[in-house]
């Protein structure tokens, strides 16, 4: 059995063990000007937004139409040997046509209904336990760290972007802002749209006392984020 001076002695030693990593010379945040204004051209947006989600394990993809979304969508899937999605609404989601491509690919795409409680919601829930993939769409992307924003509500379930192990949002290149407050600017009645506002950066992590980092524990353990024009 571990004593308490034993687990105490772990976490010293973790923590003299410990080192934070020098910024690259190359990262945003390495010079002034961390935030950009809110003038900042669309492309500057893109590239920065893609540094930032990659340097926290995320994927960028950014394409030129929705067929190559779609496609990216499928190789996705096809690569985790995924033949089921728990998708947000087509109309949510802001790319025609997609659930019928999915669909014809031979995925099938489950209900994101999920019942309030009892053996329905229990039902429910062991149906789509072994679904490996969700799809969403997002309301915006910060450039500045690399999150993507997040509102549920009908149509836009929050089991599609914290159930599933993959979580895939479709970001309109439109929807990218410099920053946090860029976005609220442009979105002052955000809070007021849906049940639950999050902005995602990255996989999810968990560490313990003892500094041992996890990914995937409370949530996704990767995250794609489809550019879409």
């Amino acid at each position: 059995m571990t004593t308490k001076a034993q687990f105490l002695g772990r976490v010293r030693a973790s923590l003299n063990q410990a080192l934070v990593p020098d910024a690259s010379p190359e990262h945003p945040g390495s010079f002034q000007g961390y935030v950009q204004p809110f003038d900042t051209p669309g492309e500057q947006l893109v590239d920065r937004f893609k540094q930032e989600l990659e340097a926290l394990s995320g994927r960028v993809y950014v394409l030129a139409s929705p067929d190559e979304a779609s496609q990216t969508i499928l190789h996705i899937m096809r690569q985790r040997n995924a033949t089921n999605i728990i998708s947000w609404q087509a109309e949510a989601l802001g790319l025609p046509g997609l659930r019928e491509t999915l669909q014809a690919a031979g995925i099938t795409i489950s209900s994101e209904h999920l019942p309030a409680q009892g053996e329905a919601r229990r039902s429910k829930l062991a149906d789509i336990d072994d679904v490996k993939v969700g799809l969403t769409g997002a309301l915006g992307g910060l450039a500045d760290t690399g999150a993507v924003a997040l509102v549920s509500g009908p149509g836009r379930s929050r089991l599609a972007s914290l159930l599933p192990p993959v979580h895939i949002a479709l970001l309109p290149r439109t929807s990218l802002y410099p920053s946090l407050p860029a976005f609220l600017a442009a979105h002052p009645e955000t809070t007021a749209q849906g049940s639950n506002l999050v902005f995602i950066a990255g996989p999810s992590r968990t560490a313990d006392i003892e500094l041992t980092l996890t990914m995937g524990v409370h949530g996704p353990a990767e995250i794609h984020v489809i550019i879409v024009p």
